[in-house]
């Protein structure tokens, strides 16, 4: 009986001290971006993997969400051709040039170094070795696998594996939106890609979130369709998508002037609005009506003084290109089914 009555309140300090740990961690990540920020060139407000300046168009392998920072993931099985194992040749792992000592934060964050996971020597076993580092600082405790209402189906697939694992980390950064452009290159109305000098507002925009949060929006509705269905077709009720730490909606970011804190993303029920989703800022970026539409149920912004859009500064042109479809910050993974 007094098991029984104790394990709510342990559960609950659980859950708490995980919370805690995360924002620490975020903090910790946020601090280091710092500091790569006042030193890069470019002044970045976010970490630039080595391979962005490399891009192959005919075989475009950049991710972008990331490769900032942590170990070598094992999701998207055998993107990578050769005879290595299948999980070896992930996309965001070892083989694809996004192992440990690629990723640009980790040399702040683990000043000890990691072997060069660029060289076309590197073994099969290190590879292994790189999928199963412990670097903490980039693990969510309650990171324990794709909460239910994720719509990542390389993820769902394997239920009991944590972003940390798939990903090579817990946390994802805000690409949100590196998207179509006019000409060849595509535009970016987020920190990613932007210095810092162009971030209006650094105390209230995201540049690191849990990673559940960045796919929240788009899974919001029941028949998981975040796009414009046509004049009185009914998009279905909302459905709730829970973060590492049990609340619906509710997830832990990072902002770019280094502090963290949890926000409700979208409030369960709610409908999108002026100031509220992305709709008003499409006609920005897209000519055709239908695309405009598209992307109406997105939320980039919203109570609690929070926003993951740089506007009032107007886009910035980064080097990706456009290659006719897709983005090349998409890491192929979050797709409605």
């Amino acid at each position: 009986m007094l098991i029984a009555v104790a394990a709510p309140s342990l559960n609950s300090a659980r859950q708490s001290s995980q919370y805690g740990v995360c924002l620490a961690r975020l903090g910790a990540i946020g601090a280091a971006t710092a500091v790569y920020t006042k030193a890069d060139p470019d002044e970045q407000s976010l970490p630039v993997h080595p391979l962005f300046a490399a891009q192959d168009p005919e075989n475009l392998t950049y991710i972008g969400a990331y490769e900032w920072g942590g170990k070598s993931g094992v999701g998207r099985p055998g993107f990578v051709p050769g005879a290595e194992p299948e999980e070896l040749r992930s996309k965001f792992g070892t083989l694809a040039g996004f192992g440990p000592g690629a990723r640009p934060l980790n040399r702040l964050l683990y000043p000890h170094g990691f072997r060069d996971n660029l060289s076309p020597a590197f073994s099969e076993t290190g590879a292994t070795l790189d999928t199963k580092l412990d670097l903490p600082a980039f693990r969510c405790p309650a990171d324990n696998g794709p909460p239910g209402g994720a719509h990542c189906p390389d993820w769902l697939a394997n239920p009991q594996q944590s972003s940390y694992d798939h990903f090579g980390t817990s946390y994802a950064a805000n690409v949100f939106m590196i998207s179509y452009g006019t000409g060849s290159l595509q535009m970016s109305n987020s920190p990613y890609l932007r210095p810092l000098s162009r971030v209006p507002d650094p105390a209230r925009t995201f540049n690191y979130e849990e990673n559940i949060g960045r796919w929240a929006w788009a899974s919001r509705r029941e028949r998981d369709d975040c796009y414009w269905l046509g004049p009185g077709v009914d998009p279905g009720p909302t459905k709730v998508v829970r973060g590492w730490h049990s609340k619906g909606w509710t997830y832990n970011f990072g902002y770019v002037d280094g502090h963290a804190d949890r926000q409700t993303l979208l409030i369960d029920g709610t409908e999108d609005s002026q100031g509220y989703s992305w709709h008003y800022l499409t006609e920005r970026v897209f000519e055709d009506d239908v695309e405009q539409q598209q992307l109406q149920c997105i939320i980039v912004r919203g109570e609690g003084n929070w926003q993951k859009d740089t506007l009032p500064d107007p886009f910035v042109e980064t080097p990706l290109r456009w290659l006719g479809s897709g983005r090349a910050s998409f890491e192929d993974c979050v797709i409605s089914e």
